[in-house]
Formats: C-alpha cells, structure tokens, sequence
C-alpha cells in the first residue's frame, strides 16, 4: 500500500494516479459509513499538517457531530508561510490525492459545496487542480458535489482559516474575533444556521485517501508516534539542493540539513528557522526529530514543516529584522496591539543598524513591542512575533549585544524567504522579491504585478505574432527580438522575445510604461530593487523609472509606452524605432 504522497514525476492523468495507489477511495468511502471513515482517521493520528497540528480525526468528528446539518469543506491552499512551498509542490505533483480528500471528507461531514482557497499567483497549480477536478466530474465521481476553486490575493493571513472563511465570504483576508472558529461559525451563518466549516490544509487532505483505501495501521507504522504518516518538507535558505522532501515524520534536522539537502553553502548551519511562526533552532539542536512534540520541546514547532537554513555568515539581528518587518507589514490592524507592538519591534531592529537611532534599551524595547503584541488577537501572527523575535534574542545575545555596540556595522540583509517558484533546472528556490515593496497599509511602494490584462491587447492575436517573430532569421541568431505591433499618435505597443540570459541593458522612462508578461519569467530591476514578473502579470513603471531586464526563462512580453518622436533615447537599442 502507498502512503506516500509525492511521485518521482508528476501525475498526468487520474487513471496514471489510481495505477500507482490502487483504486478510487472515493468510491471505497461511499461505501463506508462517515463514522467508520473518522474512526479510521483518528485511528491513523493523522495530523493536520499546518502550524498547530491538530488532530484531524478529532476535528472531521466533530463537524460530523454539529447540530446544524448544513455544512461546508475548505481546502487551505494559500500557502504563504515563509520558507514554505510544501502544498505548491503537492498540487504540481498529485493535485488527485487532494480532490479525492476532500470529496472524501464532503461525504463524511454531508456537505454539498466545497471551496479551495489558493492565491491567484499559483497559476500552475490553479491549472492542475482545475485538470484534475474536470476528469473526476466527468467519472461522475463529484455525485451533486459542487468545487469551487477561488484563487485570493498575496496576503499572509489570507491562509489564517478565519480570514480564509471572510474572503470566501466577504473577499478580505481579516482574520474573525477569536471566540468564532470555524467549527462554531462556518460559512454564510445565520442566527439560526451557523453552517460549520472542516477546514484543513491541501497535505492533510492529501492523506486522507491512502488512510480510506489502506487502512490506519499502515500509516501509522510511519512516522512516530507523536506525528505519524510522512511529511513533506521544505528545506530552503542556506543548502546546497534546496527542494521540497517527502520522508516520515521525526527524521531529524540534521539528516534533512546535511544528507538530504547536501549540507550548508559557505561554512556551518547556525540556525534553522521554522518559517516565521515558532521559536528559533539552534545549530546545536538539530539532532531533534522533525515531529510535532520534538520540536516544542525545544521551544519551536514543526507547523507547515518550512525550514530555512541559516549558515555562520548571517547576521541574527538581519534575521530579526526581517522577520520583525514582515510580521508588522503582514498585521491587518484590526488588532491596535498587533500593529502597534509590531511597528516599536520592527523600527527599533531596523534603528539597531544607524547610530542616531541605536541606543543602549533598543534590545528591550524591540522585546516589548514583540511580547506586548498578542492581546485580544483575532489570530496567531502576534504570538508568532511574541515567541520568535525573544528566541531569536534569547538565543544570539552576543551577536545583539555586538551590533549594539557598532551600530554603523552593516552585514548583509536577510531576505525574507517567501517561495514564489521552484527552478527544476537550477534545482533553486525563486523568492517573491515584491514584498521590499510592501507597505504596512498592504499597498506597494513599487506596484506589484497585477492579473488584469490592457484591454487594447484584444485588438491581436499573440500566438501568431509571436510564431512569427520566431521564424525571421534574426531570433534564429540572437538572444532577442522584437516587433511593432502598433504606433498611433501617442501610444507605441512592442512585442518583445527574449532567450534564456538575455538582458536589456538599464535605461529610463520618461512617460508610463507597462510590462505584459505573455509567457516565461523575467527579473526586473527597477530603481535599485528586483521584481519577477511571471506570464499573465503586469507591472507598470511610472515617468522616471530606470529599470533593467533580464529573461529568467525564455520569455515573450509586451512593452505599452507612450510614443513620441527621438524614441531611440527612450527605450533599449533592440525597439529603437522599429
């Protein structure tokens, strides 16, 4: 029996999916009783497989038992964990496991409507769960079930499940009042309805599956006792193959660090951190096992399993500066403590770097902001501020103390990990850089990509422009080309291609110009910082912008500017006055 969730290549077909796990549990759970299924689940111990590792069977049991019988299933697939990308990799490889789980669990709970939250950046992923839920209805496995696939936008607590409930809901990523769980308040509730909601994540549910078609014993001899059944994890920041893994659950740090990812760049690790929401791990503590209750013993957690490597050149403090920033950016403000314990924390780390800011109470008053955080919170993210940031200080004092004392050192930034893509080729992690653009209101200091197209762009049909361009002779030779597809009296629209490497050396805006991406990738410099653009994106560049390009794939665009005599000095020698 197959419990394990990832394949070496990814599934292409559901008939190439049930060939590899034997046959529909779909079908096995509909013939079972949706007791017998959560006995089954619980007897497994399945985990959920996100930050607070709940009992799954303990809460499918106890939407079963709900007076109300109106009833919904969400899918938590927003992933935006720093140093996560588990559920990105799951959906690209075995979106399947994933549907099968949660008509599995609309059958035990007796719902009709199923939602998946997903952000409408994973376009990949949105594709492969679309593919997948199509061929299911069409082997009339979806019965009256309907699936609503939602995609929602880039915020981290959009994968807060109360906040995941009010964008369905309401389209705002705001976490509920506390005393509101899903289980007591689902989806469009009433004074006399409450309707609740079995939320887990895409993992949790991915296991469901092999639990119904193989048993729970079988699962449960993997793993440990305290988190049994395997897990998927992300190992990312300072190693040589960074990626996502699927092993039991408990291996420990130390093997996932050193053999499976190949050991840390450019000396040892120092720290590991456990994306944003548990304490920090100590280079010394990585022969703990990877499991939910290990791990808490050490003053961390296992939560969605993202680990990122830190190695001896990091500066901590950078680190706590970091993360200090985007917990206070990524705060809703519906909480007036949150956001102001987040802001003293975040502005006294970054005054730790400038000598009129620095001073000799900095360490404390960055301890306060972060423990005074977490009062009356709707949700968890001021206690991952409140936990983390003293860790971070508890653990690294000297190099606190150090940076206090030359407050003109200036080591390197820590980037804050957020895993935007995986580049198979390069066998590397691609990190969302728009978040340097991010304000604490949630707007961008540099607009970010948006999905909404120019509605000019209806006047063309790109296929057959680009095929075009690809035959001249000219692409045959170079690394790029490009074409007018339109020059009116005040609007200028060029197709440009782009190989693998290419770059259009840095130059100047000097009226509103966008950027269309039709397929591939592209790194943008854009008045000293970097953004990626990925196909379906846009990004506009106001009058003024200096910007660079470089092709990250072989990429194809559209470049809208306004037209204007002597354009050879306004755009790069490849479109001069084509």
């Amino acid at each position: 029996m197959n419990y394990y969730l990832l394949p070496d290549s990814p599934y292409s077909t559901y008939g190439s999916y049930l060939e590899k796990n034997g046959p529909s549990a779909i079908l096995i759970s509909r013939a079972l009783s949706p007791q017998g299924i959560v006995n089954k689940i619980r007897q497994s111990g399945l985990r959920g497989r996100g930050r607070a590792g709940f009992p799954a069977g303990v809460k499918w049991k106890t939407i079963l038992d709900h007076p109300c019988a109106f009833r919904y299933v969400v899918c938590n697939a927003a992933e935006g964990e720093p140093g996560t990308f588990k559920d990105r990799d799951l959906l690209r490889m075995n979106p399947y496991a994933v549907v099968e789980g949660l008509l599995i669990a609309a059958h035990v709970v007796g719902a009709r409507t199923i939602y998946v939250g997903i952000k409408a950046s994973f376009g990949r992923e949105i594709e492969r769960l679309n593919q997948a839920v199509h061929e299911m209805r069409t082997a009339r496995l979806m019965s009256d079930i309907d699936l609503e696939i939602l995609p929602g936008p880039p915020e981290y607590l959009f994968g807060e499940e109360k906040a995941l409930l009010n964008q369905i809901e309401a389209g705002l990523p705001l976490p509920r009042e506390a005393h509101y769980p899903p289980y007591e308040k689902g989806l469009f509730a009433t004074s006399g309805s409450p309707n609740p909601a079995l939320v887990n994540n895409a993992e949790t549910f991915a296991h469901v599956p092999s639990i119904v078609r193989g048993g729970a014993d079988g699962f449960r001899a993997l793993g440990t006792a305290d988190t049994p059944g395997t897990v998927l994890y992300t190992i990312s920041g300072d190693v040589k193959r960074p990626g996502v893994y699927e092993l039991n659950a408990g291996v420990s740090l130390r093997r996932l660090v050193y053999e499976v990812a190949g050991g840390p760049t450019n000396g040892e690790v120092k720290a590991v951190l456990s994306g944003v929401s548990a304490g920090v791990i100590a280079g010394n503590e990585l022969d703990t096992p990877a499991d939910f209750g290990s791990l808490s013993t050490i003053g961390s957690g296992l939560g969605s399993a993202g680990f990122i490597v830190l190695n001896t050149t990091r500066s901590m403090v950078r680190v706590a500066q970091a993360v200090a920033r985007f917990l206070y950016v990524e705060s809703c403000n519906q909480c007036p403590a949150c956001k102001h314990g987040l802001r003293i924390a975040s502005q006294t780390v970054d005054g730790m770097f400038d000598p009129q800011q620095s001073h000799f109470h900095s360490v404390e008053l960055a301890l306060f902001g972060s423990r005074s955080a977490p009062q009356a919170n709707r949700c968890y993210l001021p206690v991952e501020a409140s936990v983390l940031i003293p860790s971070l200080v508890h653990k690294f004092k000297p190099e606190f103390d150090t940076q206090l004392s030359n407050p003109a050192h200036n080591p390197a930034l820590f980037p804050v990990p957020l895993l935007s893509d995986f580049d198979e080729r390069g066998h590397q992690f691609v990190y969302d850089n728009n978040f340097a653009f991010k304000n604490p209101d949630w707007t961008y200091s540099v607009p970010p990509a948006v999905e909404e197209p120019t509605p000019l762009w209806w006047l063309f049909d790109f296929h057959h422009e680009i095929n075009e361009l690809e035959s001249t002779e000219f692409w045959k030779s170079e690394n790029r080309a490009a074409k007018t597809l339109l020059k009116s009296e005040n609007l200028r629209i060029v197709l440009t291609l782009m190989k693998v490497g290419a770059v259009l050396k840095e130059h100047r805006t000097e009226g509103n110009v966008s950027i269309h991406m039709l397929r591939g990738r592209i790194r943008l410099k854009v008045t000293g910082n970097t953004t990626e653009l990925d196909q379906g994106q846009m990004l506009i560049l106001p009058p003024g912008t200096t910007h660079a390009v470089e092709a990250l794939d072989e990429a194809a665009f559209v470049i809208v500017m306004p037209a204007a005599p002597g354009c050879e000095t306004r755009l790069p020698k490849m479109l001069a006055c084509l």
